[in-house]
C-alpha cells in the first residue's frame, strides 16, 4: 500500500497499539512516539509498547517514558514501526500474528511484508517515512514531534554521516529544525554523553579489534564478563561499531555481543558490501550498509561463520 491509503486507512481506527522493535533504537522510539502524538491529535487513541526495556539515553525526551512494556486494553489495529520482520516485535510477535488488522510501516530492504497492509520505503529513517504520513493524516507538526523524529533521524544516519543520507534527508531534517527540533541536544544525549562505565567499556572493546580478509573485515568483541568489569549495560554498545569502520582499509566492520552464553548479536557495517545479505545469511536483515543478526554457539565458530559469510560479499 502506499502511504495515502495506510493514513486514510488510520485515520478510522478507534485506537492503535504502536509497536517497537526489540533492543530499541532512536528510529523506533521516535518514530512510534511520534505517530502516537499525531493520531492522538486527530481523534485516535494510541498506546506505545516495546518488548525490551528503553535505554535511559532516549529519556531526556519526556515522551520516552510513555512507552509500555504490556498493552492495556483492546486494539481496532497494531502497527509495527520499524521492523523488518515480525520477529523483531519480540514477545508482542504472538499478539500481532493473531490480530486481524495490522499495519507494518518500515523503511528495511528486508522488509517481508508479514503485516496485512505494509508499507516500506528505503530512506535513511523511518523516521522519514512516518514524517510524511503524520502529514498526510494532517496532524500538527508541533515541537515535541519534531524533536521526536529527529531523533529517529540522528541516530539512524549516525549524525548524518551514513551512506544513505541523501538530498531529501537533509531538507526533511531542515523542516524539523524549523519546526523546534533541537539536533544539537539530540546528539548530545544519544552519541556525546555516556557514563564512565561505558568509557571503561569501550576501552576493554577495543583494544583487542581482531582483523581478518587482508584487514578488509573488522571485528570488536563484547563479551558477558566485559559488563561485569566494567559495570555498564548491554544497551551500553551503542556507536561501538561506528569506531571500527574509521579504521583504514576496513571495508566490513562488525560488532560482536554476547547476549548470554554461547548467543551473539551481531552489528554489521559496511562502505560497499551488502550486509544485508550477510545477516540474512543467520536469519537477520537490515540495510544494505547496515544490518544485524542473532548467532548461536561457540564464539571462535561464530567468529568462522560471519567471516566466511563476510568474504562472499566483499568487494575485491
Amino acid at each position: 500500500m502506499n502511504l495515502s491509503e495506510i493514513a486514510k486507512k488510520l485515520k478510522n481506527e478507534k485506537s492503535v497499539a504502536l509497536i517497537c522493535h526489540v533492543r530499541p533504537d532512536g528510529d523506533t522510539i521516535g518514530s512510534a512516539l511520534a505517530l502516537k502524538l499525531a493520531l492522538d491529535e486527530i481523534g485516535v487513541t494510541a498506546q506505545v509498547a516495546c518488548a525490551d526495556p528503553v535505554p535511559e539515553r532516549f529519556f531526556f525526551l519526556d515522551q520516552a517514558k510513555l512507552i509500555k512494556s504490556s498493552l492495556d486494553g483492546e486494539f481496532s489495529a497494531i502497527i509495527a514501526i520499524d521492523c523488518a520482520d515480525i520477529t523483531r516485535l519480540g514477545d508482542f510477535a504472538f499478539d500481532f500474528d493473531k490480530h486481524k488488522n495490522t499495519y507494518s510501516i518500515d523503511h528495511h530492504v528486508s522488509n517481508n511484508n508479514y503485516a496485512k497492509f505494509n508499507y516500506m520505503f528505503d530512506r535513511a529513517s523511518n523516521a522519514e517515512n512516518v514524517l510524511e504520513l503524520i502529514e498526510l493524516l494532517g496532524a500538527t507538526l508541533t515541537k515535541e514531534i519534531a524533536n521526536l523524529l529527529a531523533m529517529g533521524m540522528v541516530t539512524d544516519t549516525g549524525n548524518f554521516r551514513h551512506k544513505n543520507v541523501t538530498e531529501q534527508t537533509l531538507i526533511t531534517a531542515g523542516k524539523l529544525v524549523k519546526n523546534g527540533a533541537d539536533l544539537n541536544n539530540i546528539y548530545y544525549h544519544t552519541f556525546t554523553k555516556k557514563s564512565a562505565q561505558k568509557a571503561k567499556l569501550f576501552g576493554l572493546t577495543m583494544q583487542r579489534i581482531r582483523y581478518f580478509l587482508d584487514g578488509k573485515f573488522a571485528v570488536a568483541t563484547v563479551r558477558l564478563d566485559d559488563f561485569e568489569k566494567s559495570g555498564a549495560k548491554q544497551d551500553e554498545t551503542e556507536g561501538f561499531i561506528d569506531f571500527v569502520m574509521g579504521i583504514e582499509g576496513v571495508m566490513v566492520g562488525a560488532c560482536v555481543m554476547e547476549t548470554a552464553v554461547n548467543k551473539f548479536k551481531i552489528s554489521f557495517r559496511s562502505k560497499g558490501a551488502d550486509v544485508s545479505a550477510v545477516a540474512g545469511t543467520f536469519g537477520g536483515g537490515g540495510h544494505i550498509l547496515a544490518s544485524g543478526c542473532q548467532i548461536q554457539g561457540e564464539y571462535e565458530e561464530v567468529i568462522d561463520k560471519i567471516t566466511f559469510a563476510v568474504s562472499r560479499y566483499i568487494p575485491e
